[in-house]
């Protein structure tokens, strides 16, 4: 006979309550008309499912050693209100960190101390009072170290609602951060769980908030192969408790790909995730799945900071992303209104005469711009707050708006005019091609994997052939009919690096970095996909290779000494077009640096983001000028940086004045001579992440507010 673990559910009055879910980690039952319930010992917990309008602080309890029919387990309930609607708070991969604070020489200690989060959710009834939970999808910590996970209960301790911690790749690195290739194909790191659950808790659990259920799974171990068996027998028995007509949502710190979705007993109403430190907001086949980017420090998708308050109506989910307040940051009060900044149109309200005219994009803007072709003007936008996104056509004399086209999730990248289509790509991975004249569609190109695909990268023409796609899944399609022909699935396995770079075409010739795989820049054939430069060799650590061509932007062509200029994470490397070998490399202090090096005839100009501006000598790479920019920018949007600075976008070389014009976060356009002096300032009054495009006598470009701006730029202040 098994031994069995006993135990009640009442409430604090001392009331059983039946019909609560119980799990030792795999079975689930149910208490009894007197609250009792029995169960076999299995893992290393009890835990209780919390059901509506309950709540209790010790919703589950550690069996200790050789448990058995002795073992008496009491739960007690207290009443909560959960009316509808209910919003709860989605944040995630907070990376709390312990290190000393010159460990990140950078930034001076880039990720998040438990005093911030602590100060975060202590301030939830004045900046969410609606929010009455939270849930934190992952990364809580960033070594899984026992220093970590104490400052993290200690921040959440004193929390004014429900904190619920999901479990990372990060939290389980208390023995090292070795990486390795998955079941599934997945660069991820080596993972023991020990010290979470000891520390911790639970890994999978699940409880309800107002007829809804909340499920939780550890993403990283299901991902080894270390438990998901487990994990999904537990599953399928919590989904049966909670009975086939409960909605539920899945909550995971990596956005779960096939491997999870394709093994559900049915299907949730939404998943929330982290990981990518992105934003990202999909509907695949029905279910919502939204990845969030980082709450405290920017995201790899150069987001800034962010969190989402969620709203259940009891029917389904409403989403209002927020970036944070610089309060949290510890940067400097800034007059911006950026509330939705990179989630929603709005108006910023520039009052700036620079502006001749101003159109509201459907979207927000980020990073990407527009595409000036002609006498037209082509952008897309991004809409966070669900799966949306639109491209538009504007006369680039007027503003006038020519036509405007949905898609079906957001778009962070420009479109491309090829002949007369105009092929876009959207975040999941789909690209779609409209016609230019109209802005009808005329073909659809599905993702090839919509759950992996985070599509960031703006496509590319040359010839008709549109090239596109990331590490472990670069295409050409037909630019006229959508035709895939040819596509690069043998690059690098599947990893969470958002891929920022663009293909660069010379000739026959589409060159293109990624990171942290493959390894440096590949060439291929535009016409074929075949290598022409060699493939470098995956090492059996995929994260602990030589970095410095870590690509993070797209690269520049030097037609006069036939190079290519290369943005790398905290590097700008000169590669031969022909070999592919390395000519100079140098460092620059920061990193994660996204824009394209600026060619002039005095040099080559590169962005260091969060700092300012350098030139390059063309020979040697050496220093010939540097040039600090600093300002009050509202947030960051430096991967990895708290510290908000004005510099994100790369400059545009003006040849009439051969002057160069740098657009800030701050709101302000700055022109330097190439000697690196400042020759004048232009106030535009709107956070600016896209760079400047030169349009006849004027300039345009994109605010974080989705205000596409024709700007008149005389001589500046």
């Amino acid at each position: 006979m098994p031994k069995i673990v006993t135990g009640r559910v009442i409430t604090a009055e001392g009331i059983p309550v039946p019909g609560i879910a119980v799990t030792n980690g795999r079975d689930v039952v149910a208490t009894g008309g007197d609250g009792s319930f029995s169960v076999e010992p299995f893992g290393p917990f009890i835990a209780v499912t919390r059901p509506t309008g309950w709540h209790t602080d010790h919703w589950f309890t550690r069996l200790p050693a050789g448990a058995g029919d002795s073992t008496e387990i009491t739960f007690e309930l207290h009443a909560t209100e959960q009316s509808l609607p209910y919003q709860f708070m989605h944040i995630t991969d907070t990376h709390i960190d312990m290190a000393a604070p010159d460990r990140w020489a950078f930034d001076k200690g880039r990720l998040t101390t438990p005093d911030q989060l602590k100060e975060f959710l202590l301030d939830l009834p004045q900046l969410s009072p609606a929010s009455r939970s939270v849930i934190v999808t992952g990364d809580l910590v960033d070594n899984g170290s026992p220093e970590e996970f104490a400052g993290l209960l200690d921040a959440v301790a004193d929390a004014p609602v429900p904190v619920n911690l999901v479990p990372g790749n990060h939290d389980h690195m208390h023995l090292g951060r070795s990486g390795r290739i998955s079941r599934n194909n997945y660069i991820v790191n080596d993972g023991n769980p020990e010290l979470y659950e000891e520390l911790v808790g639970p890994r999978w659990f699940s409880y309800d908030i107002a007829g809804l259920h909340v499920v939780v799974m550890d993403w990283h171990t299901h991902e080894l192969g270390l438990d998901h068996t487990v994990q999904e027998q537990w599953l399928r028995n919590d989904l049966a408790a909670a009975g086939d007509d409960t909605p539920y949502i899945l909550c995971m710190h990596d956005q779960p790909g096939h491997p999870v979705m394709d093994r559900l007993p049915r299907k949730p109403l939404a998943t929330f995730s982290g990981h990518w430190h992105t934003s990202r907001v999909v509907d695949i086949d029905g279910v919502l799945h939204v990845n969030s980017p980082t709450p405290f420090f920017a995201g790899l998708d150069y987001s800034p900071p962010m969190f989402r308050e969620v709203t259940w109506d009891g029917t389904g989910l409403q989403l209002n992303s927020r970036t944070m307040p610089a309060h949290y940051l510890h940067n400097p009060d800034h007059a911006f209104d950026v509330d939705k900044a990179t989630v929603a149109g709005y108006d910023a309200k520039s009052r700036s005469s620079l502006v001749r005219w101003r159109h509201q994009l459907a979207g927000a803007g980020h990073r990407a711009g527009l595409t000036l072709a002609g006498d037209r003007i082509f952008a897309g936008s991004q809409i966070e707050d669900r799966p949306a996104g639109t491209v538009e056509a504007l006369d680039a004399e007027s503003g006038r708006l020519l036509w405007s086209a949905a898609t079906g999730s957001a778009v962070k990248t420009r479109p491309v005019l090829a002949g007369g289509i105009v092929v876009v790509a959207e975040v999941s991975g789909a690209v779609a091609g409209l016609a230019a004249a109209t802005g009808e569609r005329l073909w659809t190109t599905p993702s090839t994997d919509p759950y992996r695909r985070f599509a960031w990268q703006s496509p590319v023409e040359s010839e008709g052939i549109v090239v596109l796609g990331d590490q472990s899944d670069l295409r050409a399609l037909d630019a006229a009919t959508g035709k895939v022909l040819w596509r690069r699935t043998d690059l690098s396995p599947h990893h969470n690096i958002v891929t920022h770079s663009s293909p660069a075409i010379v000739g026959s010739m589409v060159m293109v970095g990624f990171w942290p795989t493959p390894n440096s820049p590949i060439a291929v054939d535009l016409h074929t996909g075949e290598s022409i430069w060699p493939m470098p060799e995956l090492q059996d650590d995929p994260w602990d290779t030589a970095r410095n061509l870590r690509v993070t932007g797209t690269a520049a062509y030097d037609d006069g000494q036939d190079s290519f200029l290369v943005p790398a994470i905290s590097s700008t490397a000169k590669l031969d077009r022909k070999t592919g070998s390395v000519q100079w490399t140098v460092q620059h202090e920061g990193g994660y640096s996204p824009s394209t090096p600026v060619i002039t005839p005095a040099g080559y100009v590169v962005t260091v983001t969060g700092h300012g501006l350098r030139m390059l000598a063309k020979d040697t790479g050496g220093q010939l000028w540097d040039a600090t920019v600093d300002g009050l920018a509202p947030f960051p949007m430096t991967a990895y940086r708290m510290k908000a600075n004005p510099v994100m976008a790369a400059p545009v070389f003006e040849e009439s004045t051969e002057t160069l014009l740098l657009p800030g976060l701050d709101g302000v356009i700055r022109r330097f001579d190439l000697d690196g002096a400042p020759e004048g300032t232009y106030d535009v009054g709107v956070p600016l992440a896209a760079p400047l495009v030169a349009a006849g006598g004027s300039y345009l470009t994109v605010g974080v507010d989705g205000g596409l701006l024709a700007l008149d730029l005389g001589a500046g202040s």
